[in-house]
């Protein structure tokens, strides 16, 4: 196992969560600001100055010098970033390019770039329900357990139930937190227990598609199967009306997942299999 967690980590680039936030998102990542009292952490005490807060005046220090002085303080503003990855059995799509492979890529490039920006991170792992749970914590050794738990991965269940893990992370998680989903998004909507979240913590979606998820080629008579039903059809993708339609449903099912991510304000960054995550993000910010 640590032979492919180094392996992994050679073979992707750490991405910041800022990357993926806009402009003016609610976390500031690993900072400290000198904040006057509003800290968590005390900083020292200065002489006061008109337009201080009075209420930060240390009156103690202030009767023993005979001149007014006022408490600071350090506000923490470090990022707790919970990854909730999908290992349902869509995820596992191999067409073009490995979706599986990329979901666990995105999701090991946003914990090594929280891991450097001295951030904490947490994992939860989902298929129609929260399989595995990692509280966040800071520091190598737990990125380590985090990419183990990805590579690891070894659903109950081959179905996807997205608002599962919405609903867990908003009752677990009670420090204001951000949230990177990585999935493909097939299955049922979610986009209420989205919202809940969204006024909770700071949330991101990252949707990992296949190509040929989205445009079936002419390869003529083929056997489709739902990987999480089983179900099975026989289609004719020589047949144009057909090849146009299931492209038509494919986009239908983009729009509808970009309006519904959108009426919760929450940013959607999608990835295409075989693509690096760092690039996908570079090229949006174009």
């Amino acid at each position: 196992m640590e032979e492919d967690i180094a392996a992994l980590i050679r073979g992707v680039r750490p991405v910041p969560l800022q990357a993926l936030l806009p402009v003016g998102g609610m976390q500031a990542g690993r900072h400290r600001s000198c904040l006057t009292g509003q800290g968590v952490e005390f900083a020292g005490i200065r002489a006061y100055v008109p337009g201080d807060d009075v209420r930060t005046i240390d009156w103690k220090v202030t009767a023993r010098r005979g001149v007014p002085y006022v408490r600071e303080y350090a506000e923490d503003r470090e990022t707790t970033l919970y990854l909730a990855v999908d290992v349902s059995a869509s995820a596992g799509f191999c067409g073009t390019a490995g979706k599986e492979e990329a979901i666990i890529e995105a999701a090991a490039a946003l914990a090594l770039g929280a891991g450097e920006n001295g951030d904490r991170v947490g994992l939860c792992l989902f298929s129609d329900r929260v399989e595995t749970f990692i509280p966040a914590r800071r520091g190598k050794r737990h990125i380590a357990a985090v990419l183990s738990a990805l590579l690891d991965r070894l659903p109950f269940s081959g179905g996807t139930d997205i608002a599962a893990p919405l609903r867990f992370i908003a009752a677990a998680v009670p420090r204001r937190s951000t949230v990177a989903v990585v999935s493909d998004f097939f299955g049922d909507p979610f986009f209420d227990d989205l919202a809940i979240l969204r006024r909770r913590h700071e949330t991101v979606l990252v949707r990992v598609v296949d190509a040929a998820e989205d445009a079936v080629p002419d390869v003529g008579l083929i056997s489709l199967e739902d990987p999480e039903t089983g179900e099975q059809i026989l289609a004719d993708t020589s047949d144009p009306v057909f090849r146009a339609g299931y492209r038509e449903a494919a986009e239908e099912e983009a729009r509808a997942l970009a309006i519904g991510a959108g009426t919760c304000r929450t940013p959607l960054l999608p990835l295409r299999a075989g693509d690096d995550l760092s690039d996908a993000v570079t090229g949006r910010r174009r």
